[in-house]
């Protein structure tokens, strides 16, 4: 009989210890949905971090925009690298005055504070492996190296950026425009980046003129 109670005792612990343990994994699963642009039909992944839900895909969003070859003050969009092939996976890239109208309503382009706390939110000095994905499409680098690469589902990708008539750093950088203006100048507005050497994520302050990646957020 006391046999009996001991193996009651070993299966009771077994249990609950394989409780624990799925009880954390699923509470470490990203919580994610789905979103349909109605302008042009484009269906894009969501995941909510924190309170706020944000598209876990870079904006697709054409209709009424130019395709830029050159910098400008004006609205446009560039393909990632050049290359009309990359914008189904990597999405477009848009000048600030494009970005801060391009996203559909009840979205908008995340400001300073938005990216701010999304950053909290993640937590942790290596918010930038959390936020990535995809680790073959990234150069090999500090960003992937960590346990956490790819765990938030926020799914960041390298698409570079376009800067006066040059695309670079496909394959390396990920730039995110923010809505905020810099507060010194008015031609720049600040942005976020994540590089496949460094595991954080970058604040800092570009021409609007630039074409970087646009992610929105939910009203």
């Amino acid at each position: 009989m006391r046999f009996v109670s001991i193996i009651l005792s070993m299966l009771i612990c077994v249990l609950m210890y394989a409780g624990n343990v799925f009880a954390f994994e699923t509470s470490a699963v990203p919580d994610t949905g789905r979103m349909v642009d109605t302008r042009d039909g484009n269906s894009y992944k969501t995941v909510k971090i924190g309170d706020k839900v944000w598209m876990a895909e870079n904006l697709r969003y054409a209709d009424g925009m130019s395709i830029g070859t050159a910098k400008s003050n004006k609205p446009q969009i560039y393909y990632p690298n050049g290359n009309q092939n990359n914008v189904q996976e990597y999405g477009y890239l848009y000048n600030w005055q494009a970005a801060v109208s391009a996203c559909p309503e009840g979205w908008h382009l995340p400001t300073n504070s938005d990216w701010k706390q999304l950053k909290n939110d993640i937590g942790g000095d290596n918010a930038g492996s959390q936020l990535a994905t995809r680790p073959e499409l990234w150069n090999d680098g500090a960003l992937e190296r960590t346990s956490m690469f790819g765990k938030s589902g926020f799914s960041v990708l390298p698409a570079g950026s376009f800067a006066v008539k040059t695309y670079g750093n496909f394959g390396s950088f990920a730039y995110f425009w923010s809505a905020t203006e810099y507060e010194y100048y008015s031609g720049n507005a600040y942005y976020r980046y994540i590089y496949y050497n460094y595991s954080g994520v970058v604040s800092n302050y570009s021409s609007k003129s630039d074409g970087f990646s646009v992610r929105c957020v939910k009203d």
